[in-house]
């Protein structure tokens, strides 16, 4: 994985600008370096000791059998079962990414001041073609994947997910490069990226995200 150290942030824009057209970017923010591209499911222990498979199935099978009364709209396939259960934050074997750099900006400098943080940029995975036709759990590769409209907050983010195939081991690519922003620069990115109109506001639409940006407005809290 190419590694990019910037400092200052007129050089993570040229580095952002220099990717090559047609490749289909998309970026990942980390608050921290350390952070490593792992799925959420990868990261967790079953309670019951059960493998990361069986846990799976169980998270997801749940997941089903309570949600109905709450969705507005029943997901067609099992690919949009995962991207639904990902956004309420169920362990699953998705990343989530964005098309907007900027916006994976935000996420690497919004928390963490005391540590330098990342922006990944991917090229190269190819695409789901046909969610219907498409079993999450049997692929032999990484894939993106870019969910009907689920929410406000996904549509405003510019969001996508990677599928996993292995969602316990720290996804590396050959086309996959490192953006790393020292810590002394994240104050000054995030206020500039709020000046541009990216803030919690616009990637957390309702009161919640005005909740979150007055109080890093007008408080002391990073």
């Amino acid at each position: 994985m190419e590694i990019i150290a910037i400092k200052k942030f007129d050089e993570l824009l040229e580095t952002f600008e220099s990717q090559k057209p047609g490749q289909n970017f998309v970026y990942r923010g980390a608050s921290k370096t350390s952070y490593e591209l792992i799925t959420s499911l990868g990261r967790c222990e079953s309670a019951m000791g059960k493998p990361i498979e069986r846990l799976e199935a169980r998270l997801i099978k749940l997941f089903k059998e309570s949600s109905i009364p709450y969705l507005e709209h029943k997901p067609d396939n099992e690919l949009e079962w995962l991207a639904v259960a990902q956004h309420y934050g169920l362990p699953t074997r998705l990343l989530d990414w964005s098309y907007n750099p900027l916006v994976s900006t935000y996420f690497a400098v919004e928390s963490n001041p005391e540590c330098d943080s990342a922006v990944y940029i991917l090229s190269g995975c190819s695409t789901i073609q046909d969610p219907n036709k498409t079993n999450p759990y049997k692929l032999n590769k990484v894939y993106k994947y870019r969910p009907p409209y689920i929410s406000a907050r996904i549509q405003n983010q510019a969001g996508l997910f990677t599928i996993h195939h292995t969602p316990d081991i720290p996804f590396e690519h050959e086309k996959l490069k490192k953006v790393i922003i020292p810590k002394q620069l994240k104050s000054v990115i995030k206020r500039t990226l709020f000046k541009y109109g990216i803030n919690l506001r616009l990637l957390y639409p309702g009161l919640e995200g005005v909740a979150r940006d007055l109080k890093w407005l007008e408080t002391k809290v990073y």
